[in-house]
């Protein structure tokens, strides 16, 4: 039982790929949706993740750890949420960004608040060896890893590529995490949770990590017309309109979450989010 509390680096690296795989294989097998053909699977949703579109209690945090002088990474910084404001407190940020559809709003943000120290990086993480990524005084990896299987190489690539400080932020769990309740009622099985902010320190800490954790509180979901609820609760337990199961879910909706105003709130245990931070190994 001690190897549970007190697993090798590898054993908590695979232990974590198999939450993530094990999550894949049981969306894969209960959805009811054909895969989107698009190249590009976050165009369409690009745009809800400029600055001031979704919450950013994190930045504070970051803003604290940062140095005037400091060079930041920002991995997977999609449409800008965390370089933009981030960018008012460093000399630099270099923005790395895979999506085509993150760029475009990435680059257009940019121009908006009249930043130029922000240089976007068109490359995937680990960058290859021929990339434009140099190395930083930190690097920052905000909820990009909850589905990240080989999770070593990730962060052995932020590690290599910072001087001062790697820093990740994660939840307690997934972003658009379904309620397991509901997840069981609908698709009759549990729920394969995506591996969060305990299995990311579990494995930093076999790693031998000296790990920093500043908690944030993260504001509860507001309440929203039914049609834009549902839109979204489809997305995440994995239904299609019409069918059986989106039944369950409407009724489900109507029937538990929906107020006497006509408005919708998924009910959710207490949310955090967290700052963790750590110096590169020597």
């Amino acid at each position: 039982m001690t190897a549970d509390l007190r697993p090798t680096a590898d054993a908590a690296l695979v232990a974590y790929g198999e939450l993530v795989l094990a999550h894949r294989a049981q969306v894969d097998r209960v959805t009811e949706r054909e895969p989107a053909p698009e190249r590009d699977r976050w165009a369409k949703r690009a745009a809800d993740f400029r600055p001031g579109r979704m919450d950013a209690p994190e930045i504070g945090a970051l803003e604290r750890l940062a140095r005037r002088s400091d060079m930041w990474i920002d991995v997977g910084a999609g449409a800008g949420r965390f370089a933009i404001p981030l960018s008012e407190s460093v000399a630099r940020v270099i923005a790395v960004e895979p999506s085509a559809g993150m760029r475009a709003q990435l680059s257009q943000a940019v121009s908006e608040a009249g930043r130029s120290n922000i240089d976007i990086v068109a490359t995937s993480w680990p960058p290859p060896a021929d990339s434009e990524v140099e190395a930083g005084d930190a690097v920052l990896i905000a909820n990009v890893l909850y589905g990240v299987a080989d999770v070593g190489p990730f962060l052995a690539a932020a590690e290599s590529h910072c001087r001062r400080l790697c820093v990740v932020i994660a939840s307690d769990r997934a972003p658009s995490s379904p309620l397991p309740e509901v997840w069981e009622a609908i698709h009759g099985e549990a729920f394969n949770a995506l591996p969060a902010l305990r299995e990311l320190l579990a494995v930093l800490l076999a790693m031998g990590r000296r790990v920093a954790v500043e908690p944030v509180p993260v504001p509860a979901p507001p309440r929203r017309p039914l049609e834009q609820v549902l839109d979204h609760a489809r997305r995440i337990y994995h239904v299609s309109a019409g069918s059986e199961k989106d039944g369950k879910l409407l009724g489900m909706l109507e029937r538990d979450f929906r107020g006497s105003d006509g408005l919708v709130r998924m009910p959710a245990p207490e949310r955090y989010s967290s700052v963790v931070s750590w110096p590169p190994p020597v």
